[in-house]
């Protein structure tokens, strides 16, 4: 074996890259807006492969007090490789929001993956 160059490296690093984060969980999809009249939309899907069962758990907080605090909370739980939620809140003004949301594949009623999404803040 010969010396290994900076292409070399690089190609590694590359590959290192593309390399799937997950096994079961193909893609946990969020969006997270508050219209002009403050209206809040947050949208959580999961697609899973090789499971019998998704579920998320999600959540609109808001900055109060140097902590951040559950304003509302959804969840759904679907048999099969997929799961999805969508839901609107009115929101008061003068606050920072984020959403935040959990996703969870199952096999045979055991958890076997789990991903988190923290969205961006949204004053409004």
């Amino acid at each position: 074996m010969g010396a290994t160059t900076d292409s070399d490296a690089l190609d590694e690093k590359v590959i290192d890259i593309v390399q799937p984060k997950f096994t079961n969980i193909s893609v946990f999809y969020n969006d997270f807006y508050i219209t002009d009249q403050g209206k809040s939309a947050l949208i959580s899907s999961i697609d899973a492969r090789s499971v019998d069962e998704c579920k998320i758990s999600m959540y609109l907080q808001k900055y109060q007090n140097e902590s951040w605090v559950t304003v509302k909370h959804w969840s759904s739980i679907e048999s099969g490789t997929f799961c999805g939620i969508g839901e609107t809140w009115y929101v008061l003004s003068g606050y920072q929001y984020r959403m935040v949301a959990y996703g969870y594949v199952y096999l045979n009623g055991k958890c076997i993956e789990k991903t988190q999404f923290t969205s961006k803040s949204i004053i409004y």
